[in-house]
Formats: C-alpha cells, sequence, structure tokens
C-alpha cells in the first residue's frame, strides 16, 4: 500500500465502479458523489501505480490489460472488507439487514401480503424491501436479493428459479355486467384491450395480449387496439375503474379476485414466456439473512405455483364465474384442465 495515499479506500471504490460499470457518470451516481470527483479518483490513482488503468475512447472507456487485472484484484477485496464489517455488525446486533428489489406491482400484491409470514418465521430478518420499475442492471450492487420477471437470467449474477405465473383477462364486474357477451376469447375484439406495455420487459407494446389470444384460440383480435400503461399497476387500476380489460397474473391477482374487485370472466389461464427468477450477487448469496430469506422466498413461490395449479385453488383465489348481466357471482368452478399449446402450457378452468 505505500503507492496508495489515506484517501486509498475512496480511491479504490471509485475504480471499482468504473471498472464494473465502465461509466464514469454511472459510477458517480452510485457512489453519490460527482463525476469529476470520480474522474479524480482514477487520475490520481493511475499516477500512483504509474500505468493506464483505462483506455478513453470516444463515448465510452475500456480496462486496460493492468486495468482487468487489478479490478479482478480490488473486487476481491473490497467484497471481504464488505462482508468482514457486516458480520462484526451483525455480532453485535440481532437484526440481519437485507436488501430485496423486485418491481413494484410484484411488491405490492405478491410479497406485501405474505411479509407476516416472513417476520414470523424469521424475525431476526431487517428487510429493505426495493420497488423498482427500471429496465434490470445486473450491474448495480443496491440489494442482496432481487425477483426478475423475465425469459433468461441475467448476467454475473446467480439465478435460481423461483415460480412460474399464469396469464388470464381480468376486468370490473360493473364492466364484466355491460358487455354481457364476453364469453370467449374471441369475444375480447369486442373489448378495450389494456396493456401493461412493459411486460415482459423489452418486448413490444401488445406482446402479452398477442401471445395469449394466440394460445387461447383468437389470433384474429386486434392486439393492438386498447389503452397502454407503462406499468402493471396502472394498467390493473384502469380495470378497476371499468376502462376495460387487462391481462392480469395469477401472482398479482390473488387480492382482487379473492375481494371480488376484479373478475376473471374467461377459463384459459396460459402460462406466462416469463417466469420469476430469484437473483443474488455471488459476493453475498451464502451470508446468514440471505440465505434465509432465499430459502422462504423459495418455499413461498413452491405453494403459489402449486395453488395456480391445484383445482381447487380456483375458488381458494377468487377465480369465480360471474353473472353475465346482473354482475353477480357463484362459485361455479369445478374441474381445471391443462394441456399444451405451441410449447405453452393453457390451464382451462371449466364451469358447471
Amino acid at each position: 500500500m505505500r503507492r496508495l495515499n489515506s484517501a486509498a479506500l475512496s480511491t479504490l471504490r471509485s475504480f471499482e465502479a468504473v471498472a464494473r460499470l465502465l461509466s464514469f457518470t454511472r459510477a458517480a451516481e452510485e457512489l453519490c458523489i460527482t463525476q469529476g470527483a470520480v474522474s479524480q479518483h482514477i487520475k490520481a490513482l493511475e499516477e500512483r501505480l504509474g500505468c493506464k488503468l483505462f483506455f478513453r475512447l470516444p463515448g465510452q472507456i475500456k480496462l486496460t490489460d493492468d486495468g482487468k487485472k487489478f479490478a479482478e484484484v480490488v473486487t476481491r477485496a473490497l467484497q471481504k472488507l464488505e462482508g468482514a464489517a457486516e458480520m462484526l455488525a451483525m455480532s453485535d446486533k440481532s437484526k440481519i439487514s437485507v436488501r430485496l428489489r423486485t418491481s413494484s406491482s410484484f411488491a405490492l400484491r405478491w410479497l406485501i401480503p405474505r411479509l407476516g409470514r416472513l417476520h414470523a418465521r424469521h424475525p431476526q430478518i431487517k428487510l429493505h424491501l426495493l420497488g423498482d420499475d427500471r429496465c434490470f442492471d445486473p450491474a448495480c450492487r443496491d440489494f442482496d436479493l432481487a425477483i426478475e420477471l423475465t425469459r433468461a437470467p441475467p448476467p454475473g449474477l446467480h439465478a435460481e428459479f423461483l415460480m412460474d405465473d399464469y396469464l388470464t383477462p381480468v376486468c370490473s364486474a360493473e364492466y364484466l355486467s355491460k358487455h354481457p357477451f364476453l364469453r370467449t376469447p374471441a369475444a375480447l375484439a369486442r373489448c378495450t384491450l389494456l396493456h401493461d406495455e412493459r411486460a415482459p420487459r423489452s418486448a413490444t407494446e401488445d406482446t402479452e395480449w398477442r401471445y395469449w389470444l394466440r394460445l387461447a384460440g383468437a389470433p384474429l383480435v386486434d392486439s393492438g387496439q386498447g389503452q397502454f400503461f407503462t406499468s402493471t399497476i396502472m394498467a390493473m387500476e384502469a380495470a378497476l375503474a371499468h376502462q376495460g380489460v387487462a391481462l392480469g397474473r395469477l401472482s398479482l391477482l390473488e387480492g382482487p379476485l379473492a375481494t371480488r374487485t376484479l373478475a376473471a370472466p374467461l377459463s384459459q389461464r396460459i402460462k406466462s414466456p416469463g417466469r420469476h427468477l430469484l437473483l443474488s450477487r455471488h459476493d453475498v448469496a451464502d451470508r446468514p439473512g440471505v440465505k434465509d430469506l432465499a430459502t422462504w422466498l423459495h418455499d413461498e413461490g413452491r405453494d403459489a405455483s402449486q395453488a395456480y395449479l391445484r383445482p381447487s385453488s380456483a375458488n381458494s383465489v377468487g377465480i369465480d364465474v360471474y353473472g353475465r348481466v346482473s354482475g353477480n357471482t357463484h362459485s361455479a368452478v369445478s374441474t381445471t384442465s391443462a394441456f399444451s399449446h405451441a410449447g405453452a402450457t393453457v390451464l382451462r378452468v371449466t364451469a358447471a
């Protein structure tokens, strides 16, 4: 450390962030300092070491060979320091802080209603729940665990399957009473479709409706018509406000369907092309608290998946058939059948 002065730790943190993100601007945002300060840290470090750590190119930066070697060492060292500090802090405290990142809709509809069971099972966990609807960035280090709905695991993180999800159209009882013809997928052509244009992320704005309509046997319905929203919560709220029919995920519908604030008028429940994955940083996966939370999430995900597939689950999660004109409800669901179409699972709830 002779070549590094007393400000070595902040300098090395700046270097690690720039090397990981390959951006002075993003590193500054993550460290909550100015871009100029980050640049000064890197310049001072290169002068102290007597070598270049980055190539400055138009619009981008790249690590030199020396920079790559040094980044590996610095990353391991900072991870060890962070882990040791956390273990020391935990030795004097009964609570273990864990940061869990997921979308705001999944946090509100699926996770928060289950937190009572988490606290009963693991009272030592101090959970920091981060609701984030931005496109997932695996380079960010602001979480310990993350739940992401995706078709493929992001690079650089440990990924484990959490649970599948299923799609089904939902609307308010009032909207259904005014559209009594909504008995088949083809009848959606006469309804207003409500779109969550960011699900799945990076897809086209009508991807999910087009996917569902094709597998439900109604490919001629115009999947591009209707109203578009930038979040699942907004689309669900529009359905609650009698604006049309939203394509809901069973993971987000347990409450609204059970309390009958939303109706699921059609029998088809089609497996989503994306899966819920549990992601973790490699350096924290085995830490106390993080491992306990991951195990609890797997248990909850397994129970939820089994409930979605269980024939009797139709009543337990409120998937009832609503009276077509009056809007009254009756629990006439008798069976749930499953079949495969074009590689996807389609569940059909059959009313008696």
